[in-house]
C-alpha cells in the first residue's frame, strides 16, 4: 500500500495516507435454517478502499470495492446407514407374517395427505410479456450485473431477483408508468418500495439509502422518475452498494412470492437512461441554472419509519394503500395519498425557504 507491503490476514485495515483506510478481506458469515436442513452463508470482500477525504477524483465517502463473492449452502443429513454382523450374513432371517396393507393417511381440507407443502419449481426459462407500454432500466447512470437469479440466500430460500451495483446515492427509477406501495422499511430488504404497473406486473425495490418525495403509497408515477437513492440497508449492510431489484408478472402472481422471473433479460432489453441529464428523468427536485454556486441535487437520509401497512403481494395490499382516508379522523389513520404527498412538498418547499 502506497509502496509498503501489507499483511494479508483477513480483516486487516491500513491507513490510506489521509485520504482514508483499505481493508483486506472483508469476511461476515451466518448460518440458517434448522434441524436436517442446516445451511451456512458467507461473504467474503477481496480489498476494500473507503475514503473519508476526496482523492484522485473521488469524492470523500467513496468505496472502491475490489473481488467480492457472496456464497450458500444447505444440505440435509445423511440418513444412518445399518451395520451389518457376520451373524446376519450366514444366518437366514425368518420368515415376517404378512403385514395387512396400510390405511392411507387422511387428507386435510385441501384434499392433500398432512406434512410439508410441496416444493415449488424455481421458474428458470419463463420471460411473460410485460406489457404496459415503456419500460427502462432502474439505475441512473453506471450500473453493474450479472444473472444470480435462483442462487441459494439464507432468507428466501433462493434468489428472487438480481442485485445491481452502482455507487453509494446512485438515483432509483421507476422501470414502469404505474403506482407506488408498500413504502417502508423491513430487516431483509432494509429501505424498500413495490411498484405495480398498468398491466398488474409488480416490481420490487431493496437496500436504498434514501427515498425521494416520490416514494409515497398510491404516489401514480411515470417511467424514469426517481423514487430513492442506492445504498446498502438491511441484511445487505456488510455488501457494496446496491439495488436488489424483482419482476413478478401478473401471470404469475397467483404463486405468492415465489411467483418472480429472472430479471436479468429485462434488463439487458431495457433503455438505460445515461444518456440523458438527472434534471430531464427525475422531475424530484428544481432545475439549477449554470451560473448558480449551488451543489446539484443530493439526499441525506435524515430519520426514517415503515409507513406501509402491509407487505407487496400480500392480498388487499395496494387496495389499503389508495384507500383515502378523509382527514380529521381518528390519530393514527393514514390520510389520503394526494393529500399526503401535498404536505411532503408543501414541508419540502419551506426548508427551502420557498413559498409554502
Amino acid at each position: 500500500m502506497l509502496g509498503q507491503p501489507v499483511s494479508g490476514a483477513p480483516g486487516t485495515s491500513v491507513a490510506y495516507g489521509t485520504w482514508g483506510s483499505v481493508s483486506v478481506l472483508q469476511q461476515s458469515s451466518s448460518a440458517f435454517g434448522s434441524g436436517s436442513k442446516k445451511g451456512y452463508q458467507a461473504r467474503v470482500s477481496a480489498l476494500v478502499v473507503h475514503l473519508t477525504a476526496e482523492h484522485g477524483g473521488a469524492p470523500a465517502g467513496t468505496d472502491i470495492v475490489v473481488g467480492y463473492t457472496d456464497v450458500a449452502a444447505q444440505m440435509e443429513a445423511p440418513k444412518p446407514l445399518e451395520e451389518a454382523t457376520p451373524q446376519d450374513e450366514v444366518r437366514p432371517k425368518p420368515k415376517r407374517k404378512p403385514v395387512k396393507e396400510a390405511e392411507p393417511a387422511q387428507k386435510d381440507r385441501s384434499g392433500r395427505p398432512p406434512g410439508p407443502p410441496p416444493v415449488r419449481q424455481i421458474p428458470f426459462g419463463v420471460l411473460p410479456k410485460l406489457t404496459a407500454g415503456r419500460y427502462v432500466f432502474p439505475i441512473y447512470g453506471q450500473a453493474s450485473y450479472s444473472n444470480t437469479f435462483g442462487a441459494p440466500r439464507a432468507n428466501t430460500g433462493w434468489h428472487h431477483g438480481e442485485d445491481i451495483f452502482a455507487p453509494l446515492g446512485a438515483p432509483i427509477l421507476a422501470v414502469a408508468d404505474g403506482i407506488v406501495y408498500s413504502v417502508g422499511w423491513n430487516d431483509v430488504g432494509g429501505l424498500r418500495l413495490w411498484l405495480q404497473d398498468r398491466a398488474g406486473n409488480e416490481f420490487y425495490y431493496a437496500h436504498l439509502s434514501a427515498y425521494s418525495p416520490l416514494a409515497v403509497n398510491g404516489a401514480q408515477v411515470r417511467a424514469g422518475e426517481v423514487l430513492g437513492f442506492a445504498g446498502n440497508t438491511g441484511d445487505a449492510e456488510h455488501t457494496p452498494y446496491h439495488l436488489h431489484f424483482e419482476i413478478h408478472p401478473a401471470s404469475l402472481l397467483y404463486l405468492g412470492y415465489d411467483g418472480a422471473v429472472a430479471p436479468y433479460p429485462y434488463l439487458n432489453a431495457w433503455k438505460r437512461l445515461v444518456d440523458l441529464s438527472l434534471a430531464a428523468v427525475s422531475g424530484w427536485a428544481p432545475p439549477i441554472s449554470d451560473s448558480s454556486r449551488a451543489p446539484r441535487p443530493g439526499a441525506i437520509l435524515l430519520q426514517s419509519r415503515d409507513i406501509s401497512t402491509a407487505t407487496g403481494l400480500e392480498p388487499g395490499s395496494l387496495r389499503r394503500a389508495m384507500r383515502a382516508v378523509p382527514d380529521g379522523e381518528a390519530d393514527g389513520q393514514l390520510r389520503a395519498p394526494a393529500a399526503r404527498g401535498r404536505e411532503m412538498l408543501h414541508a419540502l418547499t419551506r426548508a427551502a425557504g420557498g413559498p409554502s
